[in-house]
């Protein structure tokens, strides 16, 4: 059996692993490596198994010998394959040859729905105001071309409010939510998390005079540190939870997530607590027509003091 999950890339990813579930698979994203799928399907005592494969950076040139193997698949074998916006090739091919499941992008009259019912996922309870909002800032962007502007921006963002003091007032939110987060800060993160302030402060400088907004490099910030509270809970869950896992489950790279682990492992409790805290003051601080340089400068210096050797 082939299934296809087309749509909104962080929708039909969900998608995909919940049926995965289903299906007894485990939660991991291979590459669209046609020796390692023959591998992974090939089964063992107990008959064949199945794969999850992400097909979201393939090339016309990888289909041919990729589609050689899913015609041929040992029977009984399950391949679950995220391809959120297909060739015209490809569509024909799932058409005659796979179940397609597709997800679109919610219309700008159902996301404020989808952000009610996301919003109670994670246990908050939102005002009307507040969810319209949220759904406002995404309107119909979805996450395929630029994950930093829809769906998963605006998951990271509802995430991150339930660490924020209740009630949640829509001044609250529009202070402490930032969707936009620049692509080219890794390198500040990385300093900031190796606790070395005088390379981040170089970094940011940088960034500023490139014309970089301080309220959206606090916005990477926050986007990082998230995803390190997450992989803090999963490895509360499975202290051995390896890269692939990990990055399955935070929607990452490969390397991104083993990055996100190792400072997840390093990281007590409180502390992640603590950095999450000094990012939402941050950019509390910033939206309320504080100095937002300044603001910026505190955090870094707040976070990398977490990191700093005893």
């Amino acid at each position: 059996m082939i299934q296809v999950f087309t749509g909104d890339s962080f929708l039909a990813r969900e998608a995909l692993l919940q049926e995965a579930s289903l299906q007894g698979l485990p939660p991991r994203l291979m590459p669209p490596e046609p020796a390692l799928l023959v591998q992974e399907v090939s089964g063992g005592l107990f008959g064949p198994s199945g794969a999850l494969v992400d097909l979201r950076d393939l090339g016309e040139a990888e289909w041919k010998p990729l589609r050689e193997v899913l015609q041929h698949l040992p029977q009984g074998a399950v391949v679950l394959l995220l391809d959120p916006k297909p060739s015209a090739t490809r569509s024909r091919w799932y058409a005659d040859n796979a179940q397609r499941r597709d997800y679109p992008v919610p219309s700008p009259k159902e996301m404020t729905q989808w952000v009610h019912n996301r919003a109670r996922h994670y246990g908050l309870k939102l005002p009307g105001a507040v969810a319209a909002y949220l759904a406002g800032l995404v309107g119909a962007k979805g996450s395929a071309e630029n994950p930093t502007v829809g769906l998963e921006a605006l998951d990271q963002e509802l995430q991150k409010l339930q660490w924020a003091t209740l009630p949640l007032t829509l001044e609250k939110v529009q202070a402490l939510v930032a969707l936009e987060t620049p692509i080219s800060g890794f390198d500040l993160v990385r300093s900031i998390a190796e606790g070395k302030p005088l390379q981040a402060f170089k970094y940011a400088k940088e960034l500023l005079q490139r014309g970089e907004d301080p309220l959206r490099i606090l916005g990477a910030l926050s986007w990082q540190y998230v995803r390190v509270a997450r992989a803090w809970a999963l490895l509360q869950q499975d202290p051995l939870l390896g890269e692939g896992a990990a990055a399955s489950a935070l929607g990452m790279h490969p390397y991104a997530a083993k990055q996100v682990l190792l400072l997840a492992k390093r990281m007590p409790g409180e502390k992640v607590v603590r950095a999450l805290e000094i990012l939402m003051e941050a950019e509390e601080a910033a939206k309320t027509g504080r100095d937002m340089r300044l603001a910026l400068e505190r955090a870094m210096v707040g976070l990398a003091a977490l990191h700093a050797p005893a």
